[in-house]
Parts: structure tokens; C-alpha cells; sequence
């Protein structure tokens, strides 16, 4: 870490796990700033890891950014570090105005956080130009069985159903509006962390395999090198544009080839893995966007296992 002093920093959606990774990887670097967290509901467990807290309305309640404002000046905040899908949107949303009043949101652009955030659009941007599972968007083309069904905007695998024959797909897809089909992909599915600075160059990819997952979230992952992967990876960042950090998701299909099945624009629930194997995300974010110079530290192999830790409150 630079000698001089580390700025505040706001980290909202604390009631996700990327954001208690966020704050847990600001703690391992011995972070000398003040960590400021938000969420919606008072009893999420990243506020009370930071130094100061407050609960807002919801993203989707027109007094939100408002109320998020008048945070950002009472606590002095310099940096906003995204990490859920909901305050990612709304701050990347309004970054130029945040901009404008000396806070920096490390996150990418609108039009990009919302090609990713539409798995449809994702689709069309990328198709060709990278592996990605054969996709009907309307339903209606022909498809093989088994097959995926998934919401266009949809959080981890909510909403989200394998599909063995042409009667359960009919069935989902009555059932449900706004959703695409794709191949399955049956075999081993990867995340992998990718950082890019501000202005949209990739520096580094770290890869995991995802080898217990409960509600979308890794419980036990696996680090590991993979040229090809990290290359592919780096590529699809410098293409898409993105800043920040970003988690994007691969599976193997049945002939063992890889493919693209999401592309997330800001930290992961799991990004905690690639601290632990030598590449702290959330400081190198901090670094890059206080211009400091910045040397991407080499990761190393390793099995992470993850387990509860309990948080009391008096009263």
C-alpha cells in the first residue's frame, strides 16, 4: 500500500457476500481508510464489519440515490466500490455525476452494465467473436434436449430450470416471461475474477473451479493457472470494455469444450478466493483509481473451503 492516506471508501449491497469479500480483503491489506457499507435491510451482515454504516431505501426507491448522496457527503466518501447487480446498475448509472462531485465509482459504463446485465444483449454483442452455448432467445427456434431455460436479467440460478424434454420446456416457458434457452452444458463450471483498470485494459484473470456451490455462491473452490482461460478472459474485458472487477462465468460443454455462460460487471461472491491466493481485488481497485502505480502480484494454486462465521448483536 502507498504511504499516504487511504481514502474512504463507500462498499454498498452489504448484505451479499461480495461485499463482506470486499470488506474482508480492505481488512487482510491492513486498509488505513475508513470503510463505509450500505444496505437495505438493517440486519446484513457488512454493516457491521465496517466502520460506519447506514441502511437506504432500495435501489428501486426514487429517494435511494438521494439518501445515498447525503451519505456520501456526511462521511466524506472518495471511492464507491459496487457489488451487487442492483447497486452496480444504479451507480454506474450515475457516474458521471458522481464524477462531477469528486467521488469515484469503480465500475464500468452504463451501456456495458447493461449489455452484461441482459443476458440477451450479451448474447447478440458476443456471438461469434467467443464461445458462448447454443442459444434460442425466444423460445421458439429449435433446440436439443437437454436443454437450459434462464431469465434475460436474472441473479445467480434464480429462476433458472434444466429442461429433459419438448413438455417441460412448453411448460417453463408458459410459466415464465423473459427468458432465453440455451445448450446444456454439463460439465465443469468455472468463475473467474478478472480486474481492468479504469479505462477499460484488462491486467489479470484468476480462475477457480466451483467445487461446492450453494445459492449461486462458491463454498469450495479451486485456483488454478489456465492460459487459455485467463487469455480468453482478458479478451472478452478488452472487447467489452469493462472497468473494475468483474466475475465472469465458464462451463464445459460435452465435447470439453469451454464457453461463456455470464459475464458479471462487478466483484464476486466468491472473489475472496483470489485475495487468498495472492491478488487482493478490492485493493487493487482502490490503487488504480487513486492513480497509484500498481503491480499485479502473481497468484498462486489453491483449494479454499468456506465456512460460517456468526456476527451478535445486544439487545
Amino acid at each position: 500500500m502507498s504511504s499516504s492516506p487511504d481514502p474512504t471508501v463507500l462498499i454498498p449491497g452489504a448484505g451479499g457476500p461480495a461485499a463482506v469479500c470486499a470488506i474482508k480483503s480492505l481488512r487482510r491489506a491492513r486498509y488505513r481508510g475508513r470503510i463505509v457499507s450500505t444496505d437495505s435491510d438493517p440486519l446484513s451482515p457488512g454493516l457491521f464489519l465496517a466502520d460506519a454504516s447506514a441502511v437506504l431505501p432500495p435501489v428501486a426507491d426514487p429517494q435511494f440515490f438521494d439518501r445515498a448522496l447525503e451519505l456520501i457527503a456526511r462521511e466524506q466518501v472518495s471511492l464507491i466500490l459496487p457489488t451487487s447487480g442492483f447497486d452496480t446498475f444504479i451507480y454506474s448509472q450515475r457516474k458521471t455525476e458522481l464524477r462531477q462531485r469528486g467521488v469515484i465509482a469503480i465500475v464500468s459504463d452504463y451501456d456495458v452494465v447493461e449489455t452484461c446485465r441482459d443476458k440477451a444483449k450479451f448474447h447478440r454483442r458476443v456471438h461469434g467473436r467467443f464461445p458462448l452455448p447454443e442459444t434460442a432467445l425466444d423460445g421458439t427456434e429449435a433446440v436439443s434436449f437437454p436443454c437450459f431455460v434462464k431469465p434475460v436479467r436474472g441473479k445467480g440460478s434464480r429462476g433458472a430450470a434444466l429442461c429433459r424434454n419438448a413438455d417441460e420446456l412448453a411448460r417453463h416457458l408458459q410459466e415464465s416471461s423473459g427468458v432465453l434457452v440455451q445448450e446444456y452444458l454439463p460439465g465443469e463450471e468455472y468463475s473467474i475474477d478478472v480486474l481492468s483498470d479504469l479505462d477499460g485494459k484488462p491486467l489479470v484473470a484468476v480462475p477457480r473451479a466451483r467445487l461446492l456451490v450453494r445459492d449461486g455462491i462458491s463454498m469450495r473452490g479451486r485456483v488454478f493457472h489456465d492460459r487459455y482461460i485467463e487469455e480468453a478472459c482478458l479478451d472478452l474485458a478488452r472487447f467489452l470494455g469493462l472497468a473494475g472487477a468483474t466475475c465472469m462465468q465458464m462451463k464445459r460443454a460435452a465435447d470439453g469444450n469451454l464457453k461463456f455462460i455470464e459475464v458479471n460487471p462487478r466483484m464476486g461472491g466468491s472473489t475472496i478466493f483470489a485475495t487468498l491466493a495472492g491478488v487482493n481485488f478490492a485493493q487493487l481497485q482502490v490503487e488504480i483509481a487513486m492513480g497509484r502505480p500498481v503491480e499485479i502480484p502473481a497468484f498462486r494454486d489453491l483449494t479454499v473451503l468456506r465456512y460460517h462465521e456468526e456476527i451478535t448483536i445486544e439487545g
